[in-house]
Order: structure tokens, then C-alpha cells, then sequence
């Protein structure tokens, strides 16, 4: 939950009512992905998304986020997208491709569609480190939703030049 309201510097805003906010979960480490999503809508509603504005999309895993968020973010439907999956290190060189290449892949598509994408595919070296940043007082899921209204607000700022 979030503690004091007061040191949000999103803050609620009444214009955050009007904000459309996709959510792309991956499955793979459910129990780490649904922690994050629950931080992340907590953390947009306390500032005033409605909840009615915000959509959840499942996807098998972290390796098929780009492509939703891509098809998400083609739709012009929503002001941003935050997208959570879990990657941990084992034994060969998999780890590496999917962390790099998923990050490429929602660079490229947030720059290439003008969208903000909120990027937590955490890439850890073991499930205490995932446990760590998901779960908790450390919870990336508050961190990409503070990110992501911050920067939509920015953007639209920028428009206007």
C-alpha cells in the first residue's frame, strides 16, 4: 500500500482521471508478475486513475510482451503501458537473450509509436532478488506506475511545443 500520499510527487490529479493505462503481466512467475500489477493499479488509483481505465493483459511470457505491447500500443487506445514479467538467471545463455531482446523490443516500440512504456521485466539472478524487487517495500510495480504517469504527463507537455 502506499504509505504517505503527501511525497507522491504524481500526486492525485484530477486530470489522471482521464489517463487509459494497459498492463502486460506475464504468467511465468505469476506470483511475482500479480504482485506487481497489484502495486502498480494501487499506486495509479491512489493518484487517481480510475479503475475502470485501467486493463490487464495476460501473455504466457516475458518473450511475448513486445508483441502485445506493440499490438496495444497500435490501438492508440491507451496513454501507457507498464510491463512486468520475471527473468531469472540459470544455467545458459537464455537468460541474456530474453532480457536484452525484450528490452530492446519495448524501446523500440515506445519510441517508434510515441507511447510511454513502463519497462519492469525484472532480469535477476536468483528468486530472492525477484522476491525483493516485486514483493514488498521494493516493489517495482509502484516505481512503474509513478514513472509512467510522470512521463504520459510529460509527453503531453511536449506536444504542445
Amino acid at each position: 500500500m502506499i504509505k504517505d500520499l503527501s511525497k507522491n510527487p504524481a500526486k492525485y490529479s484530477k486530470d489522471n482521471e482521464r489517463f487509459n493505462i494497459a498492463i502486460v503481466r506475464s504468467d511465468y512467475h505469476q506470483s511475482f508478475t500479480q504482485s506487481l500489477e497489484k502495486a502498480c493499479k494501487e499506486y495509479l488509483i491512489s493518484c487517481g486513475v480510475k479503475k475502470s481505465n485501467i486493463t490487464t493483459f495476460e501473455v504466457p511470457g516475458s518473450w511475448e510482451i513486445p508483441l502485445i505491447v506493440k499490438n496495444i500500443a497500435l490501438s492508440k487506445t491507451f496513454n501507457g503501458i507498464a510491463a512486468f514479467g520475471v527473468i531469472i538467471k540459470g544455467e545458459t545463455y537464455h537468460f541474456e537473450v530474453l532480457a536484452n531482446e525484450c528490452a530492446r523490443a519495448l524501446m523500440g516500440i515506445s519510441l517508434e509509436l510515441n507511447i510511454p512504456i513502463a519497462f519492469e521485466i525484472l532480469a535477476t539472478y536468483s528468486l530472492e532478488q525477484a522476491e525483493k524487487r516485486s514483493i514488498g517495500k521494493y516493489n517495482k510495480g509502484t516505481e512503474a506506475a509513478k514513472t509512467l504517469l510522470e512521463t504520459i504527463k510529460i509527453l503531453s507537455e511536449t506536444k504542445k511545443l
